[in-house]
C-alpha cells in the first residue's frame, strides 16, 4: 500500500476496489464485497487500515477549507 498524499500517481487494490493516490487527492473506485466470513473480516480490516492512514495523514496537516482541483478531461483514444 502507498502512503496517502505522497508521491502521486500510485495505485493499489483491494480485490476490485482501486485505491489511487495523488498529492492532493485519494480516489477509491470499483467494487468491493465484504462477506460475512473470515475472508470478509480480512478485507474489511484492509480497507479500515487504509482509511485510517488517510485520516492520519489529513490530521497531521493544517488544511484549507477546500482546495481547487483541475477538472480531468477526457482525451481522444489514439488507438481508434
Amino acid at each position: 500500500m502507498f502512503k496517502p498524499f505522497e508521491q502521486g500517481d500510485q495505485s493499489s487494490a483491494i480485490y476490485d476496489l482501486t485505491l489511487e493516490n495523488q498529492v492532493d487527492c485519494v480516489s477509491l473506485y470499483g467494487n468491493l464485497q465484504i462477506t460475512k466470513d473470515q475472508s470478509g473480516l480480512k478485507t474489511a480490516k484492509a480497507l479500515q487500515s487504509f482509511i485510517n492512514d488517510v485520516v492520519a495523514a489529513l490530521e497531521k496537516q493544517s488544511l484549507p477549507e477546500q482546495i481547487e482541483r483541475k477538472l480531468e478531461r477526457e482525451i481522444e483514444n489514439p488507438f481508434f
